[in-house]
């Protein structure tokens, strides 16, 4: 699993991810919607990879307020579905924020057919779905005491 800032993503690495999203969020799911929306500058970046080093996995995370982190952009190539690496991206990143040490309250917009992956992580919907770029999603939160 790597891990990089914007600015540590070589172009082939940003190419891959902007792929793998646009293959999966707008080709597959036919949803139309602004993908590259000023956010990756800011947002840790955590990148999976299969035994030849292609990027199979990928999600985004940035601090959206003090204590406030946000996970967004949760995507696998298919051959990758099914397989826990989904769950070890999250588990990544929630390991990450756990040492910031301090209270961190998370949260993500769940497409709504993925609700049971992400309460099993610990996960709790908050208020009612809603439809974004075609597809019902819902928000979800998570608290750590540290």
């Amino acid at each position: 699993m790597k891990r990089k800032t914007f600015k540590e993503l070589d172009t082939n690495d940003l190419y891959a991810i902007c792929k793998l999203r646009q293959d999966v969020f707008i080709v597959e799911q036919n949803s139309i919607y602004v993908d590259l929306d000023d956010l990756d500058q800011i947002s840790i970046h955590y990148i999976d990879t299969n035994q030849h080093n292609e990027i199979i996995g990928y999600a985004r995370c940035r601090e959206i307020e003090a204590g406030h982190f946000k996970i967004e952009r949760v995507v696998l190539k298919k051959e990758a579905r099914g397989t826990g690496r989904g769950q070890t991206i999250l588990q990544t990143i929630l390991k990450d924020i756990e040492q910031i040490g301090t209270d961190a309250k998370i949260s993500l917009s769940a497409q709504t057919n993925a609700l049971r992956f992400y309460q099993l992580l610990g996960f709790q919907k908050v208020g009612e779905a809603y439809d974004d770029g075609g597809i019902e999603h819902i928000t979800m939160v998570l608290r750590y005491v540290a």
